[in-house]
């Protein structure tokens, strides 16, 4: 596995783990349903970890 892969993997698992830890805590800042919340702040963090993935990437296939 490379070690962009491995780093995405990494975060998203980190994402998780946070939010998971925050909801044992009852730290659920936001007005609404946290089932929601969390769902749509996972979709951004792989959507974010896709793209940043994808640019370091290209770079890397660019210095070579």
């Amino acid at each position: 596995m490379k070690d962009v892969e491995r780093y995405a993997i990494l975060i998203i698992i980190g994402y998780l783990v946070l939010w998971y830890a925050g909801a044992m805590f009852s730290f659920l800042p936001f007005l609404g349903d946290s089932a929601v919340v969390g769902f749509t702040g996972l979709l951004i963090v792989i959507v974010i970890v896709i793209c940043t993935c994808w640019i370091i990437d290209t770079i890397q296939k660019k210095d070579k």
